[in-house]
């Protein structure tokens, strides 16, 4: 007989099926465009917060430094976003949205909400469900 799983592993778990969920929701939007989630975190990210140097983007992102060179690289070269070097510290390099970024954002993100809108209400969800993930994210 199998132990019942922990409430630990059944979060986990959720958290991983709903997460796999969302990103399937969402890719074929993304695709469209011609981005991937990553890309498309990054962008957002930037939106949200002006020029940030790749640490804080990864921050932001959640993705990892490796994968976020790659993210960054490839949207360069499409001319979505563009490195500087910080003014205050030449050490640090911080990556902006160049204006085919800032169209992209704004004609994408209006249907990814959308779409993050309609599988919370398939699902049930309260609106409080990204509130509260959010609180598990910074706990």
């Amino acid at each position: 007989m199998q132990a019942e799983p922990t409430t630990e592993t059944n979060l986990v778990r959720a958290l991983v099926r709903a997460t796999r969920a969302v990103t399937t929701h969402l890719e074929p939007t993304l695709r469209d465009a011609g981005l991937t989630l990553d890309q498309w975190l990054a962008i957002d990210a930037l939106h949200q917060a002006g020029g940030l140097t790749m640490s804080e983007l990864a921050t932001a992102t959640a993705v990892t430094g490796p994968t976020l060179t790659r993210v960054v690289d490839r949207l360069v070269m499409t001319a979505v976003v563009f490195r500087e070097v910080d003014a205050a510290d030449r050490r640090k390099v911080r990556v902006y949205l160049a204006p085919r970024g800032r169209t992209t954002h704004r004609k994408l993100s209006p249907k990814l909400a959308a779409a993050e809108r309609d599988l919370l209400a398939a699902a049930g969800a309260p609106p409080s469900l990204t509130h509260l993930l959010a609180k598990i994210t910074t706990a």
